[in-house]
């Protein structure tokens, strides 16, 4: 017997807002706001858009801050990233009220008004007085866009009550736009953007991009299954003189235990997947069910699945489960109506690449 749409969207939303929001922001996931459905169903709406967006592999936002380190962050330095954004006054800026800026008289004037005007820039400053934020996108989106998507990010995220200026380059293959904002705000606040805030700008980038014929997603890369590591810039630079860093010496017993406790930390959100998929896979919607189909391949395909030296819950796999559990068979994407069990640690599966 088919599981009841009200049963569906109860397990999407319960594991749904799990998989894409809470492990980072630790707050509700946002809602779609009043309308005819009820807010229980608009939710579900949007966690099965989100859901055919991720395993569509729907291409994902770039929100990065660049200016981390230490330094000088007066108005010396941020008269240095206004002219190379700028391009020295040849691309055009535009600022919080839409104005636009261009040529080297209107940017030194843009300049000295953000030194003189709110609470001032002083030429050198051990904090930081600006947040430079790069916004990009893959090869072959749509420039104008990213640019339309970028004005309205800033317009939403800062409003009124921080002054900024963005550039849109066109001469790399990958779209990107620089937003330089100021990190005090009028009501003499401080930005302090964290690593939840960070997501939280991804998100409304991509709704954006959305908003403007662009699919674009946003999700963490826990959700994508991501295990890819990335070395800090002076282990790079170490390589690159030949130099063997202390990071390096013992790389096998670290990446064994890496391994380990990436796999852990990929558990929760293996185990959402596997809900949602099952309820889908058990819905009377037929579209569901298609669905649940694209989220098991999605699956096999995560390269912590194929990596991970502990494989996968049976569940996420597609074997049938136990006696008693959900059949979640995504070639034939249907479940029989039970619940399935939380995967077990000690499951191993001998062919993680299947």
């Amino acid at each position: 017997m088919p599981f009841p749409k009200r049963f569906v969207d109860g397990v999407l939303l319960n594991w749904g807002d799990r998989l894409f929001y809470e492990p980072l922001r630790r707050r509700r996931a946002p809602r779609m706001g009043a309308g005819k459905l009820s807010a229980g169903t608009q939710d579900a709406a949007r966690l099965r858009a989100e859901l055919a967006r991720t395993v569509r592999r729907a291409p994902e936002v770039m929100v990065k801050i660049t200016n981390k380190a230490s330094g000088s962050n007066g108005i010396n330095a941020i008269r240095r990233h206004l002219d190379y954004i700028s391009r020295n006054g040849k691309v055009e800026l535009e600022d919080q009220d839409g104005q636009s800026i261009s040529g080297a008289g209107a940017l030194g004037d843009l300049v000295e008004e953000w030194r003189r005007g709110g609470w001032g820039i002083p030429a050198e400053s051990r904090r930081r007085e600006t947040f430079n934020v790069l916004l990009s996108m893959p090869p072959g989106t749509d420039r104008q866009a990213v640019r339309d998507a970028a004005r309205e990010f800033a317009r939403i995220e800062f409003g009124d009550n921080h002054a900024y200026v963005f550039a849109a380059h066109n001469d790399e293959a990958h779209p990107h736009v620089h937003l330089s904002v100021q990190a005090r705000g009028r009501d003499g606040r401080r930005l302090n953007p964290r690593k939840a805030d960070l997501q939280g700008w991804r998100e409304t980038f991509a709704a954006q991009l959305r908003e403007h014929g662009v699919e674009a997603n946003a999700t963490p890369r826990r959700t994508r299954g991501v295990t890819q590591r990335y070395p800090k810039q002076a282990v790079v630079h170490m390589r690159a003189r030949g130099v063997v860093p202390d990071y390096d010496r013992d790389a096998a017993g670290r990446d064994d235990a890496y391994r380990s406790a990436t796999l852990n930390a990929h558990i929760g959100a293996l185990a959402a997947w596997r809900e949602m998929g099952q309820a889908l896979a058990g819905s009377s919607s037929a579209q569901d069910r298609r669905l649940a189909i694209d989220v098991a391949d999605f699956v096999r395909r995560m390269a912590i699945v194929r990596e991970a030296s502990v494989p996968r819950p049976e569940a996420v796999r597609g074997r049938p489960p136990e006696r008693s559990h959900a059949s979640y068979d995504p070639g034939a994407g249907r479940a029989d109506a039970s619940r399935p069990v939380e995967p077990g640690p000690g499951r191993v599966d001998p062919d993680p690449e299947r």
